[in-house]
């Protein structure tokens, strides 16, 4: 019989045993390691990719030796199929921005890819996987961990070699931090987080992150960010030059208006932090199409920290910037 490594001493982190939501999906260390294991799983050597999309995933796909094209996203955040084509072998990556993709959008996606299809769903956690095509989603942007995706494939493919396992309890500060302190002191912590991962390969989700997601209430977390969706959308659609329908489960709340920077800027003084989500493509060239989307586009928080008076007093803010705004012009 092998021994047992260690007994006794002092108790680490609770071990929770809920179940996870992508339970049946491979569970990965990052939505860039996902498309890290599609690389290696499918043999792509090119891959089209969206002109709006923060400019670390061409960087990571180039580093691990997939060829990057881009296609121009237009103002209903979908691909403008007119002006580029997938050719044999080259797959397409598909954003699902704010969870606004339909059933019709993935179809068309996978008669221009020849069905060599993936779609990123970082920002539609709670949308089952789309048939037909390789699904990507990441837990980071979504619940309190420093890591974690999950990718679903098609066909339950998976690599038929053994990943190493990512480990997270260096990472952890920042998200413990803010739990007890504000979060501009671990900033600069979270950021270099994010950074990291620009040199990781794939490898499996961490023991952690795997035991904090099965503490996670699913859809407690889901009901209270679709409510306060509807506190959003009845407050700002009169005035949003984005047309939204509600997303199965959302993700952030996308208001564009006039003076979204400085109106951004001026939101973060009264603690209400709304981010750019791709700063490098908003300062890549103030009158292209992607550059306007990311600096006009301000995302406002809807997770499950906040509950129905917190989000209608962010609104009351937000909309008294936007006013200010409009008097200023």
């Amino acid at each position: 019989m092998a021994r047992i490594a260690e007994i006794g001493g002092y108790l680490e982190l609770e071990r929770f045993r809920g179940e996870l939501y992508h339970g049946d999906a491979i569970p990965l260390n990052s939505a860039r390691g996902c498309l890290a294991y599609l690389a290696e799983l499918r043999g792509i050597g090119t891959m089209w990719i969206p002109d709006f999309m923060c400019g670390c995933v061409p960087e990571y796909l180039e580093r691990i030796g997939v060829a990057v094209r881009t296609f121009p996203v237009g103002v209903d955040l979908l691909p403008d199929y007119r002006s580029f084509e997938v050719g044999e072998g080259e797959w397409l990556l598909l954003a699902d921005y704010y969870g606004q993709l339909r059933d019709r959008d993935v179809r068309k996606a996978l008669s221009a890819s020849g069905g060599r299809l993936i779609i990123d769903e970082t920002q539609g956690f709670f949308r089952e996987p789309w048939e037909g095509a390789d699904t990507v989603y990441t837990c980071r942007k979504w619940f309190g961990v420093a890591d974690g995706a999950y990718l679903s494939t098609k066909d339950g493919r998976r690599l038929d070699r053994e990943l190493p396992r990512d480990e997270s309890h260096a990472r952890m500060g920042f998200v413990l931090g803010r739990f007890e302190r504000p979060a501009s002191e671990f900033y600069a912590e979270a950021s270099a987080n994010n950074d990291a991962f620009a040199d990781e390969s794939a490898k499996l989700m961490s023991p952690i992150t795997e035991n904090i997601l099965r503490a996670v209430d699913y859809e407690w977390a889901k009901a209270r960010r679709d409510d306060n969706w509807d506190v959003l959308d009845a407050s700002f659609s009169s005035i949003n030059a984005i047309h939204l329908r509600k997303p199965d489960g959302a993700f952030m709340y996308p208001l564009m208006v006039d003076g979204a920077q400085a109106i951004r800027g001026r939101l973060s003084s009264q603690g209400v932090y709304v981010p750019c989500l791709w700063p490098d493509v908003s300062g890549s060239g103030g009158s292209s199409l992607p550059a306007m989307l990311a600096a006009g586009i301000m995302p406002l928080p809807l997770d499950q920290r906040y509950g129905r008076g917190e989000i209608e007093e962010m609104a009351s803010i937000v909309m008294d910037e936007v006013k200010r705004s409009k008097r200023h012009e």
